[in-house]
């Protein structure tokens, strides 16, 4: 027997009892990560999806990224793979119609064209277009030819993305509404562009509405990978949410693993020793690629007559670790393996099976050295060379590694101890469970309304008492930007702008920034979309004047290629030309920037004086050249004053880097940034997110207690988003005719802390150390928190400390009201106290500073109001 079968065919299950594997009906998430250290299975899943989607006549797409080659390509090369697949589905079927419908799809065109065509330019994008003209002068023996070619790179060929593949096979789906399952593995070994790219597809298919799922696989840091992906161009990071369902493999219990290798032998009529199988198991330790390393090696040491017996299956022991011996010099020696590494495992490895205090650890190196351990800690659980239990013990997962450690080192392990460390079912706690949600999205939207039509709308404040929303309050000036951490709804604050907008019949236009993709792009992709509200609404020679700048826009240069040739001979005979090449460039034809789109846009607004809305979403994605063009749209729109507005949403860094941006090469500021109308959002008190989380429950009919109100509202911490994901979790846990309880909020409240600590792991593995020493003084210190750093003194370290609570603010991890930051989230705050443990946190609390707000001052410029009011609506209020 080469290989014990079954094993990869174990039924795994998360801390909560869910199952890890897809089902016969595929998660409401549409797209699965799948992380865990290496040999845990993570391929396998792919496998297993491979196998769910053939029995039930599914579709799938499998390929693997790598470091050397973009995603693109390994798409490309997968998708032609499947070509026969997909043929085999669809061609000649159409989308089911009746009657007359039906004739006319006869003569519709393959279905698959289109895909093909998508294909064929995800590897071509941005490719360049010419179009020239050539003269012929003369006849017979001489001709003299003169040709002209210049660049044509049209708006419509700026290149193929991945959202455009996801989008062709959605419309496939509408033939048959059968999922495709786009699988890809190995996300880890991908270039950070393209683990971008993973992530925005991801958000795309989210909200694509058909059967298309993306399925992935990758190693345990692929999370944090992600994070720092999703950080794009500004360094901040999504912190408690993610755009994927991750499902973290962690070990399986022995009693799961039993099964998959006993039913295999009593197939093949090996008799064997429950003692022996237990052995086996108790070596493997919950790891599914080393039980059946072992399972094989035991086979070929089998008895003749009692099959796997104990002393077979020591001898399989041995000799696997014995083969193994080179391969733990190996690890040892790798540059990765750094002398913090080495330390840790040589301290783990003498306590044997008793398992290493972490928090013990980090106290006893007191400050400044305990990050260095800690980072060593997480990189060795990454690589699978360290296994935590609880978030605060660790061990070597292989006993066979080890062993040799201690052999290597000249050490002798500790014997048991009397009270261990380690909980009873050390091997077997189960994985992590998915860090979405797992109340559904449907009964949630149906309570609180979808994020362009809520339940109730939340009325925000600034700092100075000011409204936030352009509906009740007009900007100052044509720029527009709001700001805030991860979740505090400034994308909310588009969608309100929107809604705005379509009452009063004023055009908007909304985009998305990009790291993989230039804003000019993105402002044609959307103004293309639009053009056929722009030729309902103004006139022709208008629209077309927009149409030219538009197309204009992507031809940067329009190189000219002249060359001229003579000919000699006789056509159709024998010819012999020489030529000459030479190029040029037309300073008339140099094409449209965004300015001169911008023009053109408040030339056609002026004779109404209806706006024109350019919305800007995710400008923390914006590069520092696409910040640039922003920072000079934003002073054209200020010298222009027509009544087109520029409205941008980011994080809380969005306007320092729009400073820096402003100085262009140079890299200085100007004050070009600083006359943008910014409105940051801060977090929300109790009393103002009440009303958000009461109104909603009432209207749909859902009982609650005072009592879990208030739970809601103080796990929220101020963040909407937060507190939309616990009540639906809390929804959905209570059920349909149940009303919210402390109890059951509470416990909804647990389980989402434990499907976060995936993601509370890869934002804590993302910080520095500077960061991570205020984390723990803030965390240790509950949900009162600590005064803001002081900024005043001769302390060298207070800039480091200052920058670092700033970056924390930014990334969501910490939240600041007044003089005081807490943690943000508290289930990540009770992560921090475990893993440290309370009492290494309570040293160096920083003192309170007083902070002098600026009051900014600004130009006038056209007031963004609605048709028919004459007033400022904050001062009317």
């Amino acid at each position: 027997m080469s290989q014990v079968p079954g094993v990869d065919r174990v039924t795994r299950t998360d801390r909560l009892g869910n199952p890890i594997s897809l089902g016969d009906v595929l998660p409401e998430s549409k797209a699965i990560l799948f992380t865990g250290a290496p040999g845990m299975g993570k391929s396998t899943e792919l496998d297993r999806a491979e196998d769910l989607a053939a029995r039930h006549g599914w579709t799938t797409i499998r390929m693997s990224a790598s470091a050397s080659i973009p995603i693109e390509h390994h798409l490309t090369g997968a998708v032609r793979n499947s070509l026969d697949t997909l043929d085999r589905r669809f061609r000649g079927r159409r989308p089911p119609t009746t009657g007359v419908g039906r004739m006319i799809a006869r003569f519709r065109p393959d279905p698959l064209r289109k895909l093909r065509k998508t294909v064929n330019d995800l590897t071509r994008s941005g490719r360049k277009t010419r179009v020239g003209v050539e003269t012929r002068v003369g006849g017979g023996p001489v001709q003299v030819i003169h040709k002209t070619e210049q660049d044509t790179t049209a708006y419509d060929k700026l290149g193929t993305t991945l959202n455009d593949f996801a989008d062709e096979l959605g419309k496939l789906t509408e033939i048959d509404n059968k999922p495709i399952l786009l699988l890809v593995d190995n996300i880890d070994k991908a270039e950070e562009p393209d683990r971008a790219g993973l992530n925005e597809l991801a958000i795309h298919i989210e909200g694509l509405d058909r059967p298309v799922w993306l399925i992935a696989a990758g190693g345990s840091m692929s999370t944090s990978s992600l994070m720092v992906a999703s950080r794009r161009m500004s360094g901040i990071a999504t912190t408690t949410s993610n755009q994927f369902d991750i499902r973290e493999l962690e070990p399986v219990a022995d009693e799961q693993l039993r099964p998959a290798v006993t039913r295999p032998l009593a197939a093949a009529g090996i008799p064997y020793d429950d003692l022996a199988i237990q052995n086996l198991l108790a070596a493997a330790n919950g790891h599914p690629a080393r039980i059946r390393n072992f399972c094989n090696a035991a086979v070929a040491y089998r008895d003749a007559e009692q099959g796997i017996t104990v002393l077979a299956a020591a001898r399989a022991i041995a000799h696997v670790n014995a083969d193994a011996a080179q391969m733990y010099q190996d690890v040892w020696d790798q540059k990765d393996t750094n002398a913090a590494q080495k330390d840790l495992l040589a301290r783990v490895a003498a306590e044997g099976s008793n398992g290493l205090s972490m928090p013990a650890v980090t106290q006893a190196a007191g400050p400044g050295a305990w990050q260095q351990i800690d980072e060593a800690r997480q990189d060795l659980v990454a690589r699978g060379l360290l296994r935590e239990h609880d978030g605060t013990v660790v061990t070597i997962p292989d006993h066979g590694f080890r062993d040799w450690l201690n052999d290597y080192l000249g050490q002798t392990p500790k014997p048991p101890a009397a009270t261990p460390l380690l909980p009873e079912t050390a091997a077997g706690s189960g994985a992590l469970a998915p860090a979405h949600p797992t109340g559904k999205l449907e009964r949630t939207n149906e309570v609180f309304g979808s994020g362009t039509k809520l339940v109730h709308q939340v009325d925000r404040k600034d700092e100075r008492g000011r409204a936030i929303s352009l509906d009740q309050r007009v900007p100052r000036g044509t720029s527009v930007l709001f700001t805030g951490p991860p979740g505090s709804g400034t994308s909310q604050e588009l969608n309100r702008t929107k809604q705005l907008a379509d009452q009063e019949g004023w055009i908007s236009i909304r985009l998305d920034a990009t790291r993989r993709e230039p804003i000019e792009a993105r402002v044609i992709r959307s103004l293309q979309g639009q053009m056929r509200t722009f030729e309902a609404r103004f006139p022709p020679g208008e629209v077309n004047q927009l149409k030219k700048l538009v197309n204009g826009m992507a031809i940067r240069t329009q190189n000219r290629m002249h060359t001229a040739q003579a000919r000699f001979g006789w056509p159709g005979a024998f010819q012999v030309g020489v030529h000459r090449s030479w190029e040029g460039v037309a300073k008339d034809s140099v094409g449209a920037t965004l300015n001169d789109v911008a023009a053109q846009l408040g030339k056609m607004a002026a004779p109404t004086g209806q706006p024109i809305l350019l919305m800007v979403d995710n400008l923390d994605a914006a590069s520092k050249s696409d910040l640039t063009t922003l920072t000079d749209l934003s002073s054209h729109l200020r010298r222009e004053k027509k009544p087109l507005f520029l409205i941008a949403a980011g994080g809380e860094e969005a306007t320092s880097r729009l400073l820096e941006a402003s100085g262009g090469k140079a890299g200085k500021e100007t004050m070009e940034a600083a006359r943008w109308d910014v409105r940051r959002l801060t977090p929300l008190n109790a009393e103002q997110l009440r009303p958000a989380l009461s109104r909603p429950l009432h209207e749909a009919g859902i009982r609650s207690t005072p009592q879990a109100v208030d739970q809601l509202l103080a796990a929220a911490n101020g963040n909407p988003s937060r507190l939309r994901t616990l009540t639906g979790e809390a929804i959905d846990l209570a059920g349909s005719d149940q009303a919210l309880t402390a109890e059951t909020v509470g416990t909804a409240i647990e389980q989402h802390q434990i499907r976060s600590r995936v993601l509370y792991d890869a934002a804590w593995y993302n910080c520095t150390p500077e960061q991570k020493d205020l984390l723990s003084r803030t965390a240790a210190h509950g949900a009162q928190g600590i005064p803001i750093p002081a900024r005043s003194g001769t302390d060298p370290d207070r800039w480091s400390l200052d920058g670092a609570a700033q970056k924390l603010v930014s990334n969501g991890l910490l939240t600041r009201t007044g003089q005081q930051i807490k943690v943000g989230d508290p289930g990540f705050q009770k992560w921090v106290q475990t893993r440290l443990g309370v009492a290494a946190a309570q040293s160096g609390v920083v003192q309170a500073a007083q902070v002098k707000a600026a009051v900014p001052t600004g130009e006038r410029a056209p007031e963004l109001r609605a048709v028919g009011q004459n007033r400022d609506l904050q001062a009317n209020r």
